[in-house]
């Protein structure tokens, strides 16, 4: 069973992924902040993780960086889902190492295909 991050603070956004990827059969755990994503990233290790950039405490673009400098989260493949949709903040999101970057609103399907991808699902 793949292990998923959600680290978003939207209470619709959660509950509409959370209920997809739970039906798929994915092992989720959700965090609403930043600190709290990494620290649980660190700990749990996840397949993938779904990244927001506004987030309080510390923001995705951050989030993301320290992910990328810890030996045990430098791999794993994280897909920054947000409302920013400047190409300045697209072009961020992948210099900091994220592997995909998707603006919302997102369609579930698609999500689910991108995930999929990642983890060679398909």
């Amino acid at each position: 069973m793949n292990k998923v991050l959600l680290i978003e603070d939207n209470k619709n956004i959660i509950k509409v992924i959370s209920m997809l990827l739970t039906d798929e059969g994915f092992d989720l755990k959700v965090e609403k902040d930043g600190v709290n994503g990494v620290e649980t990233a660190l700990e749990w290790e996840p397949d993938l993780i779904l990244l927001d950039i506004k987030l309080p405490k510390m923001n995705g673009f951050l989030v993301c960086e320290t992910l990328r400098d810890n030996e045990k989260t430098v791999d794993t493949k994280i897909i920054i889902v947000s409302a920013k949709a400047e190409e300045e903040d697209i072009q961020r999101g992948f210099e900091l190492g994220a592997d995909e970057y998707m603006t919302k609103p997102i369609n579930p399907d698609e999500l689910l295909e991108v995930i999929n991808k990642h983890l060679k699902l398909l």
